[in-house]
């Protein structure tokens, strides 16, 4: 399955840039999300998971993947994850537009559990980093960068 990502991926980039690509995989990355927040609350018999499920959902989701995620660092503003483990392995970095599936996963499931979330993905084994960093920031702030996500309105 990862190949075939991969190769969709990169096939992506190569036909029409990694701009647009990114912006596909956005909308997998999203779909993909709301498949993974469903299956959470139903196993957990909830209506919408708390923070602390829905940090043991992204660690989980993630191991089941073939990452390595762990949290380096967790308060009231953000969360941070480390992972070790690319689960595309070197082909990401053929593709490095496949970390937008991370980003929309990570920014929905938290969004939808905590109301806001923005994404940073500052260190990304597809850029060349030993390890990826996710900066899930919980609180608005206009001047940052990264991708913001809201809970749905019907949520």
């Amino acid at each position: 399955m990862d190949l075939v990502v991969t190769t969709m991926g990169s096939l992506f980039e190569e036909t029409v840039g990694s701009s647009e690509a990114g912006g596909f995989i956005s909308l997998v990355g999203l779909a993909v999300g709301e498949k993974i927040q469903t299956a959470y609350l139903a196993s957990n018999g909830a209506s919408q998971l708390d923070r602390k499920g829905m940090i043991e959902a992204l660690l989980d989701m993630k191991r089941r993947i073939g990452s390595d995620f762990y949290v380096v660092e967790e308060s009231e503003q953000r969360i941070v994850l480390g992972n070790k483990r690319c689960p595309f392995g070197e082909l990401a970095k053929k593709c490095p537009s496949l970390c937008m599936l991370t980003a929309n996963v990570c920014g929905h499931l938290a969004a939808e559990s905590q109301g806001y979330a923005r994404v940073d993905l500052p260190e990304t084994i597809a850029a060349g980093a030993s390890e990826c960093r996710i900066v899930i920031n919980l609180e608005p702030d206009p001047s940052g960068g990264g991708r913001r996500y809201h809970r749905r309105a019907w949520a």
